[in-house]
């Protein structure tokens, strides 16, 4: 019996290591609005787009400020095929972006920030919209 549980705690911790890491990229699919982590690396169904989302600069008036200037969340992706490319994403005025085939769209950066509150890069979710274009 010991055998088993040191062996499930075993594949556990390796399953959850390699994760944590982004050594195996998550799937999504194209063409809907989804979710992703900053950090992970994700590869389309099709498993043909594979990108990472490498930075997140936020500088949004947080939610109990009072602001001049909203502010804007830029978020840096990497491509790394079909086509290799970097693409900078903003809340404000880049919203939409091409790189090769496919059309990236900035739908949201969450969580949305608070003053008292420092949100690190791992804890940012991003919802785009990625497509392939025709």
């Amino acid at each position: 019996m010991k055998h088993v549980l040191f062996a499930l705690f075993f594949a556990t911790f390796f399953i959850s290591c390699n994760k944590e890491k982004g050594v195996t990229p998550e799937n999504f699919d194209l063409g809907t609005e989804t979710n992703f982590r900053a950090g992970d690396e994700y590869l389309s169904g099709i498993q043909s787009l594979q990108f990472r989302i490498t930075e997140v600069n936020d500088s949004r008036c947080p939610s109990d400020v009072v602001c001049v200037w909203q502010g804007e969340a830029v978020v840096r992706i990497e491509v790394e095929s079909p086509e290799e490319g970097t693409l900078w994403l903003s809340t404000y005025d880049n919203q939409k972006d091409t790189l090769g085939a496919y059309s990236f769209e900035l739908v949201e950066v969450a969580p949305y920030p608070v003053s008292t509150e420092t949100i690190k890069f791992e804890d940012y979710d991003i919802t785009l919209k990625i497509e392939e274009l025709e």
